[in-house]
């Protein structure tokens, strides 16, 4: 099994590249490598496999300056000289020094030493030129001398048909013929031009304006002066403003007629070093001498900052909130959100990088003493089915595996949101903005409808395709848990801080029967064969409920608040945790006391195996117990000791895998094997894990972490 930043392929050059980029499919990389960036320095443009490392093909090349591959992957834009220098020679014949005075010999013989034999006559170098390759083989589409060897850079349109040529002059061409469009202005530009996803519009700024450009008429829309030199810019808000960082400030100007929306100053900036922004505009990054600073564009505020080493150079994930940094000393991932580093090699010389379209992998470009220069793929998510970003932490996820394998996230901004996306590829199906905070998310058996809790006191009912809420029951405090009924009408029951357990109607949302508590419901559970609910009360109390009826059957008390609750899967047992360090093992028919499991600390988490064999309990003393629950008293089968608490439990729905979340500041789910106690998989993440859930069919797990991430990955782990 892989991890991240293991190298998945390796192409050995000449010298270290001097420029990598990824073609927009992601199976093929172009590097630069060479003598250097010297107008006349030779050098090989070639196409690499992105799985295998293997060269596609390679064209010579001298002073490539720019170098662009289209949005539809077709075509690559060159700007330099295509091929190498030739000599051209002829042979000169000796003079025959025999029949000259003896006094004139001597200097015959040194003119013939010096001028004759083979010598050279003429070194033709190729033209500078623009030129446009076929990206599968090099072919030579077309090519136009390029004056003054002015260009700078290029910039394709989203749709692939224009290219801008920027230089002393913008020259939009047509992409396929070379033909020339239209001329923009005659400037000097120091940065890359940028089309608009529809490519209607061309940004560019000349010294200290930003200017966009009509692409159908060739005229300025509208001329924006700025403070200070414009160091980078980028559409973003699907095109409706342009976000645009100087030395000291970003600005935020509107698309449509120019004007200043925002302006920000960014604290203590770097001055000087190049400028990257994220591509939704939200972040920029610099590097300095030593550091790297990430700034959040609405405010201007440093979000964190990071040592680097030399010549470091800095790209952001097009997929996840991550930045990659690579320099001199090695390479590290940086979550862009926390500023925790989620991976680094302090290894050999790294001169460039460049992330694969989909975020999921990392070419470096460098040199080491035992290879002159090398291409490296590395895999930045190498275990994760799926994944989605959100504005803020992700608090529960929930999975369903029918019918079709959908998450839900909870996550918290500015608001309270429930997302449900399609689990396999992390496309959006649906989203829901709550007042309060969700405190509670969960599927129904049947997958078809999904149920929130939140602090406001509201019990809510979605359609899992649509949307559409099914019902709303308010509570006259915050709703702490849920749990759906497996039988039936698959009717929910609830735990709220008004002192009441309440069962309501899956399909209507009325109540069927409320039964009173002396103090807040902090916890419930449902047996899985729907005989039984029990609730955990803030009066240190755990009642087994009568499902049909609201009645309690049973009561047993712990002398600490309840952490932990939960069922076997044929509902034969229950157990709870409290902060008193027992875990209690009870049968649910009877009430009677099955066995318990102490911890020398409060106990965090419980859960059962699939086959109702093993009981899992972990506490704030860094242990797990796992207790053979087949015998009677249980016995105690197996103790691990973890060097961070373990928050969370989860048996494998069909095997006897076990995953374990712990806390930061190292948080991982870590799944084992619970025959022998080895580990089967680790899986790293950069901030705290707050929840975990295993689809029903056991396929998927999925996490919901403070980073801003809900991940999804395979259910079960080695083997």
């Amino acid at each position: 099994m892989s991890e991240i930043g293991e190298v998945l392929a390796t192409a050995t050059l000449g010298t270290a590249p001097s420029k990598v980029l990824w073609n927009s499919d992601g199976q093929s990389l172009i590097v630069v490598y060479g003598s250097g960036n010297q107008e006349f320095g030779e050098e090989s443009i070639a196409a690499l496999n992105a799985t295998s490392g293997q060269t596609l093909w390679t064209h010579d090349a001298m002073g490539t300056r720019s170098l662009a591959v289209s949005p539809d992957g077709r075509t690559l834009a060159v700007a330099g000289r295509l091929g190498h220098r030739q000599v051209i020679k002829e042979f000169v014949e000796p003079d025959d020094c025999s029949e000259l005075p003896f006094n004139l010999r001597h200097a015959c013989e040194e003119w013939n030493k010096k001028h004759s034999g083979w010598q050279v006559k003429e070194i033709k170098v190729p033209p500078v030129r623009v030129s446009v390759l076929a990206a599968a083989d090099a072919t030579v589409r077309w090519g136009q001398d390029d004056a003054d060897s002015a260009t700078k850079h290029f910039s394709y349109s989203p749709d692939s048909t224009l290219l801008a040529v920027t230089g002393q002059q913008i020259h939009l061409l047509d992409a396929a013929t070379g033909a020339p469009r239209r001329e923009l202005g005659s400037f000097s530009f120091a940065l890359p031009t940028l089309f608009s996803k529809d490519s209607r519009w061309l940004a560019t700024a000349d010294s200290e304006r930003l200017v966009l450009i009509d692409v159908t008429t060739g005229t300025a829309r509208w001329t924006t002066s700025l403070p200070e030199p414009v160091a980078q810019f980028t559409f973003a808000e699907e095109g409706a403003v342009i976000v645009v960082a100087t030395e000291r400030q970003a600005f935020t100007l509107r698309t449509d007629d120019g004007g200043i929306k925002a302006s920000v100053q960014l604290k203590d900036p770097l001055i000087g070093p190049p400028t990257v922004l994220s591509a939704d505009g939200r972040e920029l990054a610099r590097c300095g001498p030593d550091t790297m600073v990430l700034w959040d564009v609405a405010d201007g505020g440093r979000r964190f900052e990071t040592p680097v080493g030399n010549a470091a150079q800095v790209r952001f994930n097009p997929a996840l909130p991550e930045v990659a940094i690579a320099s001199g000393s090695g390479v590290k991932i940086v979550n862009s959100r926390l500023g925790t580093t989620v991976w680094q090699e302090d290894a050999d010389h790294f001169s460039n990088l460049a992330f694969a379209p989909d975020g999921r992998r990392l070419a470096l470009g460098g040199s080491s003493a035992q290879t002159a220069g090398f291409v490296q793929i590395r895999d930045m998510n190498p275990t994760s089915v799926s994944h989605r970003v959100f504005e803020g932490p992700v608090t529960r996820i929930a999975l369903t595996s029918f019918p079709d394998p959908l998450a839900a996230a909870a996550s918290q901004d500015s608001d309270s949101r429930a997302t449900v996306f399609h689990a396999e590829t992390g496309e959006l199906v649906l989203e829901r903005i709550h007042p309060g905070v969700i405190t509670s998310l969960e599927f129904s058996p049947d997958g078809r409808h999904f149920a929130t809790g939140s602090t406001e006191g509201g019990a809510r009912l979605f359609a899992s395709s649509t949307g559409d809420r099914q019902w709303l029951v308010a509570h006259n405090a915050p709703v702490n848990a849920l749990a759906f009924l497996p039988t039936g009408a698959q009717d929910v029951v609830t735990a709220s801080g008004d002192k009441t357990a309440r069962l309501l109607a899956g399909d209507t949302g009325m109540e069927r029967w409320r039964l009173a508590h002396p103090q807040a419901v902090t916890l419930v559970a449902a047996s899985p064969d729907g005989r039984w609910i029990a609730t955990a009360c803030a009066d240190r109390s755990t009642r087994i409920v009568d499902p049909a009826t609201g009645a309690e059957l049973f009561r047993f008390r712990h002398d600490a608040k309840i952490r932990a609750i939960a069922f076997s899967p044929r509902g034969s047992m229950l157990a709870t945790g409290g902060d008193d360090g027992i875990v209690l093992l009870v049968d649910p028919a009877t009430g009677r006391e099955l066995g318990r499991s102490v911890h020398t600390r409060e106990v965090t988490a419980v859960a059962f195996s699939h086959d109702e064999a093993l009981l899992a309990t972990a506490g704030k003393d860094l242990a797990v117990h796992l207790f053979n629950v087949q015998v009677t008293p249980p016995k105690l089968a197996r103790q691990l000791t973890f060097p961070q608490t373990i928050t969370t439990l989860a048996f494998h729905p069909a095997e006897q895998q076990l995953a374990l979340v712990n806390d930061p500041p190292t948080a991982n789910v870590t799944v084992i094997d619970c025959a022998d106690g080895t580990e089967l998989s680790r899986l790293t993440h950069p901030a705290e894990i707050h929840d975990l859930a295993y689809s029903p069919d056991g396929k998927l797990l999925a996490t919901a972490c403070e980073d801003t991430l809900a991940r999804v990955y395979p259910g079960r782990r080695g083997g």
